[in-house]
């Protein structure tokens, strides 16, 4: 298992390290408010997966090991395409009707609905393999997907002079769709046909695990991302811009955390040992904690002229935005563990409770703080609502998992053993 953390980890560290080129790129052509535009696009794509996912989501890691992909395949594609574009149309006239809520940026409407159609299909594909144990496709598929976007960005800004939106939305399309179809061409010798019967039974049940899922997710996506519409609100597009690249760099460290969150969901799918599940998931979360605030302290380290260097003055405030979301990303790299954990046991309403409590946070620590504090307002807003959040996902899990307070403290034997696996994988 730590074989497949490791090479989770060693691949999205390079996916980072490629995005990274890619939002540099695009703060230094596009600049803050086209950043922002950019940002809100992402957002509205991000809502409409929200409910994609209902069906075609985490409930597919869940149910594959169970149902096989034959049968889950032709209703996950026909939910996606047909759910995506219901709710990219309400979403538009949600926005047309209360301009105050609107979430897709004016004019953007068809980009969305389109990125929203792929990015679905690709990443019901990805569940798929997830569902399989097949954690290097998956790997493999994430890698190609920012190396497209990045290689085509790049020829759109230097070979044909695009120095807007479009060049980005063009490249960030042509990724995900050539990743729904290599992912598609992966999962093709696992389609084998099976009987339907009971494929009633089985769409219900994976509603009710998506349903729990998803109102999680759904929340915790408002909590990410709904101080961008905030800041648009009080601060202006520009400011999104800026704080959206704060928010995308601190949240780069969570790479140690949603890769062992990935491999550690897949394998409590397919185990059935819950006191294995809780010692698992307890020596996972001190790894993520200490690792993730050994990297935020070298990132708060490095100074603001860097970054202004890297991106331009027109995103000076950088590292404000990461200082104010310091705490928050310490402690939701842990939540994202103690999340993969409920949903590995099928007990994902603690991930919607616990999401629910930051939402309200979000929302009442935004209203107050941006206005009166700007970006760094912002930050704070979101450190306030992760901590909440993780704070009750950890105490349902120490009552759950019957975990005692010396289980907490991170022992010798667990670090010699960690030390001896990272050696073994990587000698």
């Amino acid at each position: 298992m730590l074989r497949k953390i490791a090479g989770t980890i060693g691949t999205r560290v390079v996916t980072a390290l490629l995005a990274f080129v890619t939002w540099t790129l695009n703060a230094h052509f596009l600049g803050p408010e086209k950043v922002g535009t950019i940002s809100l696009m992402i957002f509205s794509v991000a809502i409409i997966q929200l409910f994609t996912n209902f069906v075609a989501g985490a409930a597919l890691i869940y149910q594959t090991p169970r149902a096989g992909v034959y049968r889950l395949i032709i209703p996950a594609y026909c939910w996606s395409l047909i759910v995506t574009a219901l709710m990219a149309f309400l979403l538009e006239l949600a926005g047309r009707i209360f301009p105050v809520v609107a979430i897709i940026p004016e004019g953007y409407f068809l980009p969305v609905l389109f990125l929203a159609q792929v990015m679905s299909l690709a990443s019901a594909n990805n569940m798929f393999l997830l569902g399989l144990e097949r954690i290097r496709a998956y790997n493999i598929a994430g890698l190609i997907q920012i190396t497209v976007l990045l290689l085509v960005l790049l020829l759109l800004i230097f070979g044909s002079g695009m120095r807007d939106v479009m060049a980005y939305y063009w490249a960030i399309f042509s990724s995900w769709l050539l990743v729904m179809v290599i992912t598609l061409g992966m999962l093709a010798p696992h389609i084998r046909r099976e009987p339907l019967k009971g494929l009633g039974t089985l769409m219900k049940e994976i509603l009710r695990f998506g349903a729990y899922v998803q109102f999680a997710n759904f929340f915790q996506t408002l909590n990410y991302r709904l101080s961008l519409k905030f800041t648009d609100l009080f601060l202006g597009r520009g400011s999104v811009g800026v704080l959206s690249l704060g928010m995308q760099l601190a949240e780069g460290l969570w790479i140690i955390s949603r890769s062992i969150a990935t491999v550690q969901f897949s394998k409590l799918a397919n185990e059935k040992d819950r006191e294995y599940g809780v010692n698992l998931t307890l020596a996972l979360a001190k790894a993520a904690l200490l690792i993730t605030a050994v990297a935020m302290l070298a990132l708060i380290a490095i100074p603001g002229s860097v970054f202004v260097f890297l991106f331009s003055a027109g995103f000076a405030q950088v590292k404000l935005v990461i200082a104010s979301l310091a705490i928050g990303i310490v402690a939701l790299s842990v939540s994202m563990i103690l999340s993969g954990f409920f949903s590995g046991i099928n007990r994902p309403w603690h991930n919607t409770v616990s999401s629910a409590i930051g939402l309200i946070f979000t929302v009442l620590m935004g209203l107050f703080l941006i206005p009166s504090y700007g970006i760094a307002g912002a930050g704070l807003a979101a450190t306030v609502s992760y901590s909440i959040a993780t704070l009750y996902q950890f105490v349902v899990f120490l009552r759950v998992g019957k975990v005692r307070a010396k289980d907490l403290l991170i022992t010798r034997a667990e670090i010699l053993t960690f030390v001896g696996e990272m050696k073994r994988i990587f000698t």
